[in-house]
């Protein structure tokens, strides 16, 4: 009796997996003169309408939000630098850190 008849120890898997070639470009290109082409036919059957309305709205949100972040952030450094000053000038007038230092270390 063969040793190798009572051990069977699996075989590999073999795959035959060929990797297509994308090419970003010409497939970019592609969707262009489809595009262009599809108008062109919509022009001709007068069923082409332009989308400019949507394109300007979203523009002028993206716009507005960069707007927005830029004055949080500004309003938010100078109320930081505001009430830093507001609370120099309280500490200052008052005194209050030389009362403290007077009651803990007066015995």
């Amino acid at each position: 009796m063969k040793i190798r008849q009572l051990i069977k120890l699996p075989e590999y898997k073999k795959y035959s997996y060929k990797p297509l070639y994308y090419d970003k470009r010409k497939e970019a290109l592609n969707e262009k003169i489809n595009r262009a082409k599809n108008k062109k036919e919509a022009i001709e059957k007068g069923e082409y309408k332009p989308d400019f309305k949507g394109k300007f709205r979203s523009n002028y949100r993206r716009e507005i939000t960069r707007k927005q972040k830029k004055a949080a952030t500004i309003r938010f450094f100078l109320l930081i630098i505001f009430f830093s000053v507001l609370a120099y000038i309280i500490i200052q007038k008052s005194d209050v850190l030389g009362r403290m230092f007077d009651v803990l270390f007066s015995k």
